[in-house]
C-alpha cells in the first residue's frame, strides 16, 4: 500500500459514499417530494428520524454494493439470469459470439486466423466479468457492452462489425431461425390471460372515491381548561370520477365525543383530492378509545367507514 494507491482508493470510496447518499436521497424524494426533502436536509436529523434512518440505511446498502458486492448483485440476487435459463430456446434473440467467424483466434496478419484477435476487450468491459466467447451464461445481463467494444475493434481493423451481436443460437451457428414456435404462442397466451385477469379484477375492485383518516403531526393530544381532551385529525377524500361530486363527512356513532368538522360537505372536482381538518373533543368522564367517521358520495350508496385511536393521558 503506497501513498499514491492510498489516496486514490480513499478518493474512490469517498465518491462511492457520495453517490450512495445521492441515490438514497433521490429514493426518499419519491415519498416526501423534493421540496420537503430539501427542507428536511436543512433540519436536525432528530426532527425527521424515520427519514434519516431510511437514508442512512440505504446509503449503507448502496455503498456496500459499490465498494464490494458489485457484479455479485447480478450473479446472485438478480433473477434475470434464472429467468433467462427458463425462457431461452435456440431461437431466442440473445447476445452471442459468432464462433464460426471468429475462430481460430489470432493476429490480424495471420491468414489462417479468424476475425477475433483475442484482444479481450469483450471480457474487460463486461460488468459481471464473463467471457461471452464461451457461450451464453447465466451471468450475462444483456447490457451489450461487449457488442460495442468488439464492434469498435472490428472497425479499427477494417473488418465488418457483428462478431458479437444480437442473434439466436441457431443464427450464430449459421442455421435459419424460426420465429413462430409453440413456446412463443403459449407465453403470449399466458401473458394476455394474466393481463385480462388483472384488468377484470381492477375494474371489479375499483372504488369511486377514497377516504383516509390521518392524525396531524405534532402533539398527540391537548388538555383543555375545562378538562376536555382534544385530538387533531384530517381526512383525505379523493374523487376518482371525472365529474364533480359532493361528499358528506359525519360521525358514525353517538359515542359521547364532540366532532368539529371544518368542511362537513366538501365538493370535489373530477380527480380532485381534499384534506379536511377534524377536531375531536372528549369530556373527562368519557373513555371512548376510537373515533368513527363515515364518508359518503351524493350519487352512490357506498360509504367509507374510517377509524383512528383517540389518545388521552393514562
Amino acid at each position: 500500500m503506497t501513498f499514491d494507491k492510498f489516496w486514490r482508493k480513499s478518493l474512490k470510496h469517498v465518491a462511492f459514499i457520495a453517490m450512495s447518499a445521492a441515490v438514497a436521497h433521490i429514493f426518499i424524494s419519491y415519498f416526501v417530494s423534493l421540496p420537503k426533502l430539501w427542507e428536511m436536509m436543512h433540519e436536525s436529523p432528530l426532527k425527521n428520524i424515520s427519514a434519516f434512518l431510511w437514508v442512512f440505511t440505504l446509503t449503507g446498502i448502496m455503498y456496500f454494493n459499490f465498494a464490494w458486492f458489485r457484479e455479485q448483485m447480478c450473479m446472485i440476487i438478480c433473477p434475470y439470469g434464472r429467468l433467462q435459463s427458463v425462457m431461452t430456446d435456440l431461437d431466442t434473440i440473445i447476445i452471442g459470439y459468432d464462433e464460426k467467424r471468429g475462430e481460430p483466434r489470432g493476429k490480424k496478419a495471420d491468414a489462417n486466423a479468424g476475425d477475433c484477435v483475442d484482444c479481450s476487450r469483450c471480457f474487460t468491459v463486461c460488468p459481471t466479468g464473463i467471457d461471452i466467447r464461451n457461450g451464453l451464461q447465466l451471468d450475462c445481463i444483456g447490457c451489450a457492452a461487449c457488442v460495442d467494444a468488439c464492434d469498435e475493434i472490428m472497425v479499427k481493423l477494417g473488418r465488418s462489425p457483428g462478431l458479437i451481436r444480437y442473434d439466436s443460437m441457431r443464427g450464430l451457428s449459421g442455421e435459419k431461425r424460426e420465429f413462430w414456435r409453440p413456446r412463443l404462442g403459449l407465453y403470449a397466451f399466458l401473458a394476455i390471460l394474466g393481463l385480462a385477469a388483472a384488468f377484470f379484477f381492477g375494474v371489479r375492485s375499483h372504488q369511486v372515491f377514497e377516504a383516509n383518516l390521518m392524525r396531524l403531526g405534532g402533539t398527540p393530544y391537548f388538555l383543555e381548561d375545562d378538562g376536555r381532551v382534544q385530538n387533531l385529525f384530517e381526512i383525505h377524500v379523493v374523487n376518482k370520477k371525472d365529474v364533480p361530486h359532493v361528499y358528506e363527512i359525519k360521525p358514525s356513532l353517538d359515542d359521547g365525543l364532540e366532532y368539529v368538522i371544518a368542511i362537513p360537505t366538501p365538493t370535489l372536482k373530477g380527480g380532485q383530492g381534499m384534506r379536511v381538518p377534524i377536531f375531536v373533543y372528549s369530556p373527562s368522564d368519557v373513555t371512548v378509545k376510537t373515533i368513527n367517521l363515515d364518508v359518503s358520495q351524493d350519487d352512490t350508496e357506498e360509504v367509507r367507514h374510517v377509524t383512528a385511536p383517540f389518545l388521552r393521558p393514562h
